[in-house]
């Protein structure tokens, strides 16, 4: 069983084809959309995009297509970020030539303990064994 088959007469269909007019390849070359008109556009309404546009018909208004926005510069965020770690890195390699000497790098007879130390429960354990119980004192 074969699939039915239009038999439509050429001369009299309204159909849009696909074929290589200018007409068809005039939206491809320039690649503008088609906006809104102005009127479509202020009155926030959904217009057809012909010209005139079926609101400003029913309006009986003049229909004035808008201008698309002009292109925005643009910019290199990569460039200015680059730029900036660049900065940051050589800020941080300046600051680690003029440290001071840390603890471990310093000899044993100087290191201080640090305040978190003093804060750690063994040291603090170590040091309540060192000192008199006060009914040892008595």
């Amino acid at each position: 069983m074969s699939s039915p088959v239009s038999h439509r007469d050429e001369s009299t269909d309204l159909s849009p084809t696909v074929t290589n007019t200018s007409v068809d390849l005039e939206p491809k070359k320039t690649g503008k959309r088609v906006l809104s008109c102005v009127l479509c556009q202020q009155r926030k309404k959904k217009c057809d995009r012909k010209s005139p546009c079926s609101n400003c018909i029913r309006l009986k208004t003049v229909c004035t297509p808008s201008l698309p926005a002009p292109p925005r510069k643009r910019r290199r965020p990569n460039q200015d970020l680059l730029e900036r770690l660049a900065r940051c890195e050589e800020l941080l390699r300046h600051c680690t030539c003029i440290r001071l000497p840390t603890p471990e790098h310093s000899p044993p007879n100087q290191r201080e303990e640090s305040p978190l130390s003093l804060h750690d429960g063994d040291d603090l354990k170590r040091k309540r064994s060192r000192e008199p119980s006060p009914t040892e004192a008595e």
